[in-house]
């Protein structure tokens, strides 16, 4: 049969230095599970205890948080003084959460409060000119920001010189610099009124900066989501006012939801967030949630990371991303179940009609990626009149899954682009725009995502200033790389080693789902195209006495180079008639297919209600033998 090719390069872990043997005994677990935790740095029990039952008594007290012990003086000040409280918060899920755990909180503490969420293209993103205006209107004395604030000095400036107070609890970097003139200076954000000279950083200092990416913090841990700063601060409110726990605890299906729909490292406190996340939220008393739960299809499933991030973040975002953000702050707040219900149907559609823009946006993107040659470059950067702001992020992510560089997304309106990028593993994406910076407006984010705003009439200049920083890099960072976990045997791939597995969920950022290699195996019976449009590969596959069901999503092309050997690929009879169910295909006798190499995940598979081990197939080859697994496509 014609080999088969790998897609990715596939780069073979070294040996775990530990002794898993002794830890597998003493922890009762697979030595396959401990070869994998000891690979992650986890290397005494107590470690892998910690990682795999993580508890809320890890969690740090939010004391060494900059400015948080002001923030609390002046949150309780506002609540016994009646004054009012406005809530700005963010457009994505990490923003929601965060403001309707801010909002239900100084609720239930009596306090006057109100919240506003920024129109992703009327205003973009930030502590926008729009919303220092409304909270004025509004007769608002205190603002608390969430998920964002931390640089946007020209509205801090302005807030101040209006008598307001500000109060940011914020994530992102902070922008090292001062603020430029008005030609160069984010189109959102006003200096104060008839002041047209530069904006210095102190007239821009809010009351209280809370964020734990600052020069100065001395908090241990700076990869707190947005939400989870906010959770910091409520939780010190809370302390101060000696509140019941459970009021604490009570947020933790929000906090969970945020952390693990925004881009942060699931290690530390993320974890312990995410993980205790989790269950908060499949057992939510939130109306809203339930009915999100619902319309997602998996209210009566066990929730994963990617029942977070691929379900329920998706729809969450949807307001932000081709409507209005209120609409999902409005769902998390109701106490009705009924309006919960219309709210998650909304939700829903919207998510449709953000499904149908991208498709076609990422279509055009594509086309001008392989029309124009830009993969030939390090970076990728892409523009074009039209495109929804909305989701020009995730179709910047699906760029750099299939083109392995840095992509940038840039949706162009009347003389300026607002654009979306997302990033490889080894590429920082915010250090690689605050290099190019004099080329933009304005830009923010994090190390894989970031936002920017830029004129028209600099995109040249700024894509070619992108490709240079990329230069300096290495090849192997833009190879389509497979960082593979372990090369195991599927024999060890049981029942106890998938049990074990699922212990290290929620899976993201810093703790991806493990990726396996298993060498030499036989292909049993005929492999099978399914799904709706035919474009997946269902096989068996066998080492010894195992037998393992595996699926190749995209991948039903290959059933071509997996024609038996000396066999026509497409001959009467089989290949015209490929077996339909796997009862079917256990009966057809195995061919004689040359083995395969595989690399892939673990999973459950739940069907007509059997469920069974699934492994997802991230890549696979011909065998090369033993002798031939480091080859030119490993490291």
């Amino acid at each position: 049969m014609p080999a088969v090719k790998p897609t990715h390069r596939w780069r073979l872990p070294a040996p775990p230095a530990g002794d898993v043997s002794a830890l597998s005994r003493e922890l009762e677990l697979p030595e396959l599970a401990i070869d994998l935790l000891l690979r992650r740095g986890y290397s005494t029990a107590d470690d892998i205890r910690a990682f795999l039952d993580p508890s809320p008594a890890r969690l740090r007290k939010p004391d060494l948080l900059p400015d948080i012990a002001r923030a609390t003086e002046r949150i309780i000040a506002a609540i016994n003084r009646h004054e009012r409280i406005l809530i700005y918060g963010d457009y994505d899920v990490d923003g929601v959460t965060g403001t309707v755990l801010l909002v239900s909180t100084l609720s239930r503490l009596g306090a006057d409060v109100l919240y506003y969420l920024p129109h992703r293209e009327a205003e973009g993103y930030g502590f926008s000119a729009q919303g220092l205006q409304y909270a004025v209107a509004q007769g608002a004395k205190l603002i608390v920001t969430n998920d964002c604030g931390s640089s946007d000095f020209e509205t801090l400036a302005a807030a101040k010189e209006a008598g307001l107070d500000v109060i940011v609890t914020d994530h992102h970097e902070i922008a090292n610099r001062r603020i430029q003139n008005s030609e160069t200076r984010n189109q959102n954000a006003e200096c104060p009124a008839g002041k047209s000279e530069i904006c210095n950083l102190q007239s821009a200092m809010p009351l209280a900066l809370v964020n734990p990416k600052r020069a100065d913090s001395e908090y241990p841990f700076r990869e707190l989501a947005g939400v989870g700063v906010a959770f910091k601060l409520v939780w010190s409110v809370l302390s101060a006012l000696n509140r019941p726990r459970e009021e604490l605890t009570s947020l933790l299906d929000l906090v969970g939801l945020g952390t693990i729909a925004d881009i942060v490292p699931l290690v530390d406190e993320n974890r312990v967030l995410a993980r205790i996340g989790l269950n908060a939220i499949q057992r939510s008393p939130r109306p809203g949630l339930q009915a999100l739960l619902k319309v997602a299809g998996i209210a009566d499933k066990p929730l994963t990371g990617y029942s977070i991030g691929f379900m329920l973040a998706p729809r969450i975002n949807a307001a932000g991303r081709v409507g209005h953000a209120e609409l999902a702050a409005r769902l998390l707040l109701t106490k009705d179940e009924s309006e919960a219900a219309l709210l998650a149907a909304e939700l829903d559609n919207l998510n449709r009609s953000r499904q149908s823009l991208e498709v076609k946006i990422l279509a055009q993107a594509t086309e001008l990626v392989e029309a124009g040659r830009l993969a030939d470059r390090k970076t990728i950067v892409v523009a074009a009149d039209g495109w929804h702001e909305g989701v020009i992020g995730i179709v910047a992510a699906k760029l750099v899954d299939r083109f392995s560089r840095p992509c940038i997304v840039v949706a162009l309106k009347d003389d300026r682009g607002k654009g979306s990028g997302r990033s490889v593993t080894g590429f920082d994406l915010h250090a690689a725009l605050t290099a190019c910076s004099g080329h933009l407006l304005g830009f923010g984010g994090h190390k894989y995502a970031a936002g920017l705003s830029l004129a028209r009439q600099s995109l040249p200049d700024f894509s070619s200033a992108l490709a240079e920083y990329a230069d300096g890099f290495p090849e192997d960072v833009f190879e389509p790389t497979l960082h593979i976990d372990a090369v195991a045997p599927i024999a060890q791939v049981d029942d106890a080693f998938v049990s074990a597995l699922e212990k290290f969920e929620p899976f993201g950022p810093d703790n991806a789902a493990p990726l396996f290699a298993s060498l030499g195996l036989e292909v049993v019976g005929y492999p099978q195209i399914v799904g709706k449009n035919r474009n997946h590969l269902k096989l068996k596959i066998r080492a010894g006495e195992r037998t393992l069901d595996a699926m190749a999503w995209g991948r039903s092309a290959e059933i071509v180079n997996l024609a038996p050997a000396g066999h026509d690929p497409n001959p009467p009879g089989v290949w015209d008639r490929v077996p339909r169910t796997v009862e079917e295909s256990d009966r057809v006798p195995s061919a004689q297919f040359s083995n395969l190499d595989i690399c892939y995940t673990v999973g459950r598979n739940t069907y007509g209600g059997r469920t069974s081990t699934q492994l997802t197939l991230r890549d696979f080859r011909t065998a090369r033998g033993n002798d031939e697994v480091r080859s030119k496509n490993d490291d």
